[in-house]
């Protein structure tokens, strides 16, 4: 199941394992793959998630706090119930409409 490379890090290819409650800690999963996986209540902090792709994921019940999502787009996904509180929304836009407008306007008496 492992094996190390020419630089000498170690590399793991796992399969049809249950991992469940394992903790990783200062481990570097640069440029890893995730696939079929159930992450369920787990907890991700203090991450460099840095281009990260999440494509085909349930994330209901998703709990993001104080991230960093610069640049970030969310396509073809249900946001019905998403609340959005405390956030810098400059630049942001929803199907291209800046979003600081919306507001500015919804507040318009």
């Amino acid at each position: 199941m492992t094996g190390a490379s020419a630089t000498g890090a170690d590399r793991l290819d796992i399969a049809d394992r249950d991992l469940a409650g394992s903790r990783l800690a200062r481990v570097d999963l640069s440029h890893s793959t995730l696939c079929d996986v159930k992450m369920r209540a787990t907890v991700i902090e203090d991450a460099d998630a840095t281009g990260l792709a999440i494509r085909n994921a349930n994330l209901a019940g998703l709990s993001l706090q104080d991230v960093n999502l610069s640049g970030a787009t969310i396509a073809t996904s249900n946001l019905t119930g998403l609340s959005i509180r405390d956030a810098n929304l400059a630049g942001m836009t929803i199907d291209g409409i800046l979003v600081t407008d919306l507001l500015a306007r919804w507040q318009t008496p």
